[in-house]
């Protein structure tokens, strides 16, 4: 396991190195997914294509549906996810 560190800028940005962007295959246009265990993050590239993501932010916006919840909704799924994959 490597560890590196970055500095956070005051837009909350951090660069992820070099060596991780290319294990990882990261490119300009991917996507990238933080999940918090506990003290810790998670770092993964999102598997969903731009195209797939881009479709999902259209039915979103013809919604009606605020920013806000849909926030509320990933993080509620997540925390019922973690419970299930803790037990």
């Amino acid at each position: 396991m490597s560890s590196y560190v970055s500095k956070v800028t005051q837009a909350g940005q951090i660069t992820i190195p070099k060596s991780i962007r290319e294990s990882l295959g990261l490119g300009d246009e991917d996507f990238v997914e933080f999940t918090q265990v506990g003290d810790a993050i998670l770092m993964q590239k999102l598997k969903a294509s731009k195209g797939k993501v881009e479709a999902i932010r259209r039915k979103i916006r013809r919604s009606g549906m605020t920013r806000e919840r849909v926030e509320e909704i990933v993080e509620e799924t997540r925390g019922r996810l973690y419970r299930t994959k803790r037990r």
